[in-house]
């Protein structure tokens, strides 16, 4: 075995996650790949490359799937997600992954990784330099923890071992591209390495965690690099490795079909219905000149003279237009499958659809909801658990409770429509000082209820009748009785 080495979970399921990378991507992924999508109909024969090329530019791909998990991305985060952290990891709201992306955007990217792959995963590192005295010489040495989230075509190979009861990760292959710039200073190169994270010291019952890089040369050798023990803010080693799966269901190594995959394949088989379509329409939907009783000799002549419709000069022979028959199978196996995929989600995206009953509605949401519910909720969990690994790596108090340190991703994804009827009754609450009006007016604003606690509600109450006590209606003094 060697450094290349990959589980068998990751080549039965990389060709799969390849294909829901390029049906989200849209149409040019999908034409690039040309008969790995598009399959070249018995009929063409072999060889016949130009009708093919043809056939290819005249099929249709609908972006149902890609748009469908824009969507989804959408109603996840149509609320901020609380995060609450201490001040030392406060660049984690403006880069938390080394890369520029914020804690936010990293929590995007892993929902839209998790429904087209099944699963993400999640790893936490620190520079390797000397443990430091104080968050002063951290700033100086700019060492900071990141979170850093990876696709499930960059985690190659990985496996446990029993620890008493415990199973535990013990090895963690990722792949990763570097990129350098030649002599010139213009020309880019890409090179694979691969980041080795192992769990080691099981045989002595001492567990620490190591890291390794290893790179290859020009002719594809590969050579280890330095292992080095990364350690905690007080020079600790790590008695386990901080990386973690993320998953649709749960944020275990299993893998399953990812969320995304049943619409793709619909989309990709409405994309060879179309093709179909085009086709035919090209070949038949224009009349066709028909010689019923053409000998063989006339036949010949055609050929060396051809044959002039419209024209003065006459040919000794029946002569007819056809138009052939209208077939609407291909046509009626697209529209099925438009169906189909609105059925699946794809009905996010539909736009003047009949109106539906509130029931109706709210039943569809939560079919559509469940699968996206389930998974920000298994990204808020790792995501906390990263931060108190970040925590661990650059606080000498790392034992944060939830209100201290946490990341939840809203799971109320459907916005309330505004209605007059509540606004009118908060209103009259106002007007009898049972609410303050800071919480009418944000719902004129924005159709949006208040999420502070009573408490907070109630002192505002207070607050307000001690500004006017006579109970008189005043908006610049914040409100009371009229």
């Amino acid at each position: 075995m060697t450094v290349t080495t990959r589980h068998p979970d990751y080549d039965e399921n990389i060709e799969l996650w390849i294909k829901l990378d390029d049906v989200c991507k849209g149409q040019k992924a999908i034409k690039a790949k040309a008969k790995t999508y598009l399959p070249v109909p018995e009929t063409f024969g072999d060889g016949d490359t130009d009708r093919y090329k043809d056939y290819l530019g005249r099929a249709v791909f609908y972006g149902v799937t890609g748009r469908t998990l824009n969507s989804y991305i959408g109603s996840a985060f149509n609320k901020l997600p609380e995060f609450k952290r201490p001040e030392a990891l406060e660049y984690m709201e403006r880069n938390a992954d080394g890369a520029g992306r914020s804690i936010f955007q990293c929590s995007q990217r892993m929902l839209r990784l998790v429904m087209k792959h099944y699963r993400c995963a999640v790893y936490v590192d620190y520079p390797n330099v000397a443990p430091s005295r104080n968050r002063e010489e951290d700033k100086r040495k700019n060492a900071f923890p990141m979170i850093h989230t990876l696709n499930a075509k960059s985690v190659i190979d990985w496996d446990y071992i029993i620890v008493g009861n415990q199973k535990k990760l013990s090895f963690v292959k990722i792949l990763e591209m570097v990129s350098t710039r030649g002599p010139d200073g213009f020309t880019r190169q890409s090179k694979e390495q691969y980041r080795v994270l192992r769990l080691e010291g099981a045989e002595t019952g001492n567990l620490f965690y190591t890291v390794q890089i290893y790179t290859s040369d020009d002719d594809g050798n590969w050579a280890e690099g330095i292992k080095y023990t990364p350690t905690d803010y007080h020079g600790a080693t790590w008695s386990y490795i901080p990386f973690s799966f993320c998953g649709a269901v749960d944020n275990s190594d299993d893998i399953d079909n990812a969320p995304l995959l049943e619409l793709a394949d619909l989309n990709l088989a409405h994309y060879r219905n179309s093709a179909d379509v085009e086709e035919s329409g090209f070949i038949v939907g224009q009349p066709t000149v028909c010689l019923p009783d053409v000998s063989h000799e006339q036949y010949e002549i055609i050929k060396k003279d051809k044959l002039s419709i419209g024209s003065r000069n006459g040919f000794p022979t029946k002569v007819e237009i056809v138009q052939a028959e209208d077939n609407n199978l291909a046509k009626q196996l697209m529209t099925d499958k438009w169906e189909q995929m609105k059925e699946m989600g794809a009905r996010l995206i539909e736009v003047g659809s009949a109106n539906k009953t509130a029931t109706q509605s709210d039943n569809e949401d939560s079919i559509q909801h469940s699968v996206v519910s389930l998974a920000v909720s298994n990204i808020s969990e790792v995501l906390t658990m990263a931060l108190r690994w970040c925590a661990k790596f650059a606080l000498p108090d790392h034992e944060l409770g939830s209100e201290e340190l946490s990341y939840v991703i809203s799971q109320d994804f459907n916005k309330p429509k505004f209605s007059e009827e509540r606004a009118k009754r908060l209103y009259e609450a106002c007007v009898g000082d049972y609410l303050p009006w800071a919480v009418w007016y944000k719902y004129e604003q924005t159709g949006m209820f208040t999420e502070e606690k009573w408490d907070e509600i109630q002192k505002q109450i207070d607050q307000q009748r001690m500004s006017n006590p006579l109970g008189n209606y005043n908006p610049n003094s914040g409100g009371g009785n009229e």
